[in-house]
């Protein structure tokens, strides 16, 4: 049975790139709807934060990675269709999306903590390492969730809940 992981490996792909720690917090407090000046300049904040970690560069690289892995599952695909349907991959759309997650997660001052640390030496290390530990991680996980999901398959072939395709 052919396992099409193109959707998952997005998804995997987007909860494991910079800022882990966004999604092992708590939502901080909501800003008060009267506060606009402060709404601007947090997401500002975020797009500077975004600008100096890559995000934007990263997150067209994992939409690269999973067009191609979703062509490779379906090769009688002319490249004509690929080029037009990759115009539809927009990573300033994607990050459009992001930064209400970054919103949520993170205060301004936390945001500004986050530029501060970015603009060190580790801080600059982890730019640049980041996305090789991505990578070789991507690999593994892969490898994982093709291998589990295939246990599953054939756990429920063998408890009878599908039937094994032909």
């Amino acid at each position: 049975m052919k396992i099409n992981f193109w959707f998952l490996s997005v998804v995997l792909s987007l909860t494991t790139t910079y800022n882990i720690a966004a999604f092992a917090q708590t939502p901080t407090t909501t800003i008060a709807p009267n506060s606009n000046a402060q709404e601007i300049e947090k997401t500002n904040n975020i797009k500077k934060l975004f600008e100096l970690t890559g995000v934007k560069n990263i997150y067209r690289q994992i939409l690269t990675q999973s067009l191609n892995e979703f062509k490779s599952d379906y090769p009688q695909v002319p490249q004509k269709f690929w080029d037009k349907f990759a115009t539809e991959f927009k990573s300033d759309d994607l990050v459009d999306e992001i930064i209400p997650i970054y919103n949520k997660y993170f205060t301004n001052e936390e945001i500004k903590q986050l530029i501060a640390f970015y603009q060190t030496p580790v801080g600059q290390k982890a730019i640049t390492v980041i996305p090789k530990i991505y990578q070789e991680s991507y690999e593994i996980a892969k490898k994982y969730g093709i291998a589990a999901a295939e246990r599953a398959l054939k756990k429920l072939e063998a408890e009878g809940y599908i039937h094994p395709s032909k």
